[in-house]
């Protein structure tokens, strides 16, 4: 996607394993998911959003002032992958540093994330099925539409 626009592309959880030397899911097991949830707020702040595709990270969902910070400042698109194909991706969320996996199932926390997404989203976009190719030809239309570009 950001190769396509000319942008930028910056994945949160790498940048913050950069910076802080530690893996996310370190980070949750030693100084625990607030520690992660303030870090990522910190981090994200550091960013210099524009001309930037950014993948934030599924948990940054939590945290509404970060949303709202966001959504005033970029456009807000959500992958909506169901939770099988989720499930194909995550082979064990204990070991991946996914906020709230030490006491939920990962269907749950799919389930209670879902909505907010969806709630945040300007654009959302299935990728079932497509290749990459399609999905960011299909983002790029919407783009332009959201945009008045197009």
């Amino acid at each position: 996607m950001a190769s396509a626009m000319g942008y930028q592309f910056t994945d949160l959880d790498q940048y913050i394993m950069q910076r802080d030397k530690q893996s996310i899911h370190e980070i949750i097991n030693v100084r625990g998911e607030d520690a992660l949830l303030r870090l990522e707020e910190t981090r994200l702040y550091e960013i210099d959003l524009p001309r930037r595709v950014v993948a934030p990270g599924g948990s940054i969902i939590y945290q509404s002032a970060l949303m709202e910070y966001l959504k005033k400042h970029c456009i807000l698109i959500y992958l909506n992958v169901s939770y099988e194909r989720i499930e194909q991706r995550v082979k064990d969320a204990s070991q991946r540093g996914i906020v709230g996996s030490k006491n939920r199932t990962l269907r749950e926390i799919f389930n209670e994330r879902q909505p907010l997404y969806e709630l945040f989203a300007d654009i959302t976009v299935n990728p079932e099925d497509k290749s990459v190719q399609e999905v960011v030809n299909e983002i790029l239309t919407r783009l332009s539409r959201e945009t008045g570009d197009g």
